[in-house]
């Protein structure tokens, strides 16, 4: 019973903090039940080690940059877990020591000191920063100067292990010069501690073998707190560089897409410059030999070459905008740009519905781009249509339009160079192209392709 004022505060804390676990896994709604139940029983049986063993576990998120308040962040579960192991081996050796000092004068201030130890590394840890009335480094530094009368009190000869646990809750808990510090002084502790206590006992055990005791447990306090810090310091170094790694990954990711618009623009700018002159060199060129031929036959071989080069030079624009359009805007965008062309070149009107939003990327926003030209190019060449309508829809990764005009139709439908062209596209990326027309009715194409959304879209 003498040990009650050590012992209580410490089953009141294990206590309380197996019950807010409990409880918050309780709350917890992602959780899967048997998981639940397994963390709930392991808790309540193992109790702090359990709650430091599943901290360890637990997913760290990267800290967005590498500044030491998102280190913090990124490391505060560790850094609880090992508080949770140091509060465990702070009972122990507490109780070992006052077990082994029972019944000496040095029991009740041991007692005294231990507990105002204890419930300062409480105090220490588990209060918010925000809510301490005393600041940060007077409870550190409190805990390792009660570890020199401890020392000399204590006649045990283990009390090297309380000043180990108590420079170790220092350091866990500090950035990382302030740990430096903290390190230096738990040691300095220890060894005045020590020092007083040798001087005390001289007298009555032997010197050597009071000196190498000496000595060797000075080297394990300083191997055992250089080993620590140099843990956090390593641990806060990983977290750097992992946060490093991803922005190098990020910035790599961005250069890599410059890259990619620089050359799809550089190419567009090529086409344009070198195929688009040629071809509109040669469509005058045609066209000044259809006025001096004759001959109706060679007129109208004339007027076929030139209409098909006409054709490859629409259809070169319309790829040159549709590649400039993946690295500027999106699909929507680029879909309203083009309409508007049509309408003031053809007068053609187009009505669009979207059941849902389309995002696509380059590839397959350029090949509906230009399968929307070549659809309306045919409803005003053959069809002779004034309306349309475009129909979108996405379902289950595939996106279905259905573009319907209000032209003459037909009871045939033979596709030419422009269909071909467009159904060969769409097989291409994985899509199916229908065409449907009866006279008087206009035409229907359908088009579905599967849509490969962009990551970050």
């Amino acid at each position: 019973m003498e040990i009650w004022p050590f012992l209580l505060p410490a089953v009141l804390t294990q206590l309380w903090m197996q019950s807010l676990c409990i409880a918050e896994s309780i709350r917890e709604k992602n959780q899967k039940p048997l998981r639940k139940r397994l963390y709930i029983a392991s808790i309540a049986i193992f109790g702090l080690a359990a709650i430091a063993f599943h901290l360890f576990r637990a997913e760290k998120t990267p800290p967005s940059d590498t500044s030491f308040a998102e280190v913090e962040r990124a490391t505060h579960l560790t850094s609880k877990g090992i508080f949770f192991l140091l509060l465990i081996a702070y009972q122990v050796m507490g109780l070992h020591m006052l077990a082994e000092n029972s019944g000496t004068r040095s029991f009740a201030p041991l007692l005294v000191l231990l507990t105002t130890s204890f419930l300062i590394m409480l105090l220490h840890n588990l209060l918010p920063e925000d809510k301490r009335f005393i600041p940060e480094p007077i409870l550190p530094m409190l805990q390792l100067i009660l570890c020199i009368p401890i020392q000399y009190l204590d006649a045990s000869g283990d009390n090297l292990f309380l000043s180990i646990i108590a420079g170790f809750s220092a350091i866990n808990r500090a950035s990382l010069p302030r740990a430096n510090a903290y390190g230096i002084g738990a040691l300095g502790a220890y060894l005045l501690g020590s020092i007083a206590r040798t001087i005390a006992s001289a007298s009555s055990v032997d010197m050597s073998n009071l000196v190498r005791y000496f000595f060797v447990n000075t080297l394990v306090v300083l191997l055992a707190l250089l080993a620590f810090y140099t843990l956090k310091k390593q641990m806060i170094t990983s977290v750097k560089l992992e946060s490093l790694l991803g922005t190098v990954n990020e910035q790599s990711e961005q250069l890599k897409a410059l890259a990619v618009i620089e050359e799809r623009n550089r190419m567009a700018a090529e086409m344009h410059d070198t195929v688009g002159h040629t071809l509109t060199a040669a469509v005058m060129a045609l066209e000044a030999a259809e006025t001096l031929l004759p001959d109706s036959q060679a007129a109208q071989k004339l007027h076929q070459g030139k209409e098909q080069v006409r054709r490859g030079l629409s259809e070169l624009r319309a790829s040159v905008r549709a590649i400039r359009a993946g690295s500027e805007t999106d699909f929507a965008t680029s879909l309203d740009r083009l309409l508007g062309e049509i309408r003031l070149d053809t007068g053609l009107e187009i009505h669009v519905i979207m059941e849902s939003e389309v995002t696509l990327p380059p590839l397959q926003a350029g090949i509906l781009l230009s399968a929307i030209k070549e659809c309306a190019t045919n409803a005003i060449r053959h069809g002779y249509a004034s309306q349309a309508d475009i129909l979108m829809m996405e379902h289950h990764g595939r996106l279905r339009l259905t573009f319907t005009d209000n032209g003459q139709g037909s009871s045939e439908v033979r596709p030419g160079s422009g269909l071909s062209i467009m159904q060969e596209r769409i097989q291409g990326v994985g899509g199916t192209t229908e065409v449907h027309s009866e006279p008087g009715e206009g035409f229907t194409v359908s088009l579905t392709i599967p849509v490969a959304h962009e990551e970050g879209m």
